[in-house]
């Protein structure tokens, strides 16, 4: 496998770009003590375009960098020029765009954020994680939950794009709670399921990617059937990011650091429960057994 280079790598997708821009935006214009709606005032702009330039939810143009930056009076032109190359390569760079007919802004966002976090955190109680999903299984799913064959072979495809993040050297630390409904609820055939779950084992065996299985057994607790995601990231100017997700929507939270907190601690508080069970190959023994032979 080659190593991609600098230029090239993976953390830096349109969205991690994007991510970066928005957050020196809106630290620049707190440095020259604006509001966002002063701001859009004095650029003659609508304030909800600063509002949406800052959560990430649109792209933002070179000339509009240059123009937000003289107006909070950025003098240094290094970071003037960093920051509206910066601009260009975000719009410029392909990404997971390709999906945006068949994925939510927030889920490109999350497919995009991940290959640049430092540990990702997730709890899923009732399917096997994207990240870790086979195609055939993933396809399996997805046409089981309405989507045409053709709609579920492209976000597939875009499961397995983002699959691309772990066979690097520098890849994220992973660590997934996997619910037993999500072990054991057949997604297509029984020969689909045996390769999905040989990907499991397979997974367990690696360095930096730890899985941790949630039985039944275990009881009701406060996770119960509620999947989430928690990104870090490397460097403190860089918020940790939280994904909530349910049947009907998938919503995220970057500043609300009450509620992140919350989530952490969910976390390690699920995890525990899943060790008291044993370690997750014990587990999957259990409860998948001679299942899907």
């Amino acid at each position: 496998m080659v190593v991609a280079d600098q230029a090239t790598s993976p953390a830096e997708t349109p969205e991690v770009k994007r991510r970066r821009l928005r957050f020196a935006l809106r630290d620049a214009r707190r440095e020259s003590k604006l509001t966002q709606h002063i701001a859009a005032k004095k650029l003659s702009w609508s304030p909800s375009k600063i509002v949406r330039i800052e959560q990430g939810t649109v792209p933002v143009a070179p000339t509009d960098v240059r123009a937000m930056l003289f107006l909070y009076g950025v003098t240094d032109q290094e970071r003037v020029e960093s920051l509206v190359t910066l601009a260009a390569e975000a719009r410029e760079m392909k990404g997971f765009k390709q999906y945006a007919d068949i994925y939510s802004p927030t889920a490109l966002e999350l497919f995009g954020s991940e290959s640049a976090a430092q540990v990702i955190y997730k709890h899923e109680p009732t399917i096997i994680p994207g990240l870790l999903q086979t195609r055939d299984y993933a396809n399996a799913l997805l046409m089981s939950l309405g989507d045409s064959p053709e709609g579920a072979a492209r976000k597939a495809a875009a499961r397995i794009e983002r699959q691309v993040m772990l066979e690097r050297k520098d890849r994220p630390e992973l660590n997934f709670i996997i619910g037993e409904a999500a072990l054991v609820r057949p997604a297509g055939s029984k020969e689909i399921m045996a390769e999905q779950i040989a990907a499991l084992r397979r997974y367990v065996r690696e360095d930096d990617i730890n899985l941790y299985a949630l039985p039944f057994s275990a009881g009701a607790h406060r996770g119960l059937g509620e999947a989430f995601t928690i990104l870090q990231f490397a460097s403190e100017d860089d918020p940790d990011v939280l994904y909530l997700e349910n049947a009907e929507r998938l919503s995220v939270s970057r500043e609300d650091e009450d509620t992140l907190k919350r989530y952490q601690e969910l976390f390690v508080h699920l995890k525990e429960i899943a060790e008291s069970c044993g370690d997750f190959e014990t587990v999957l023994d259990e409860v998948v057994g001679s299942r899907f032979e």
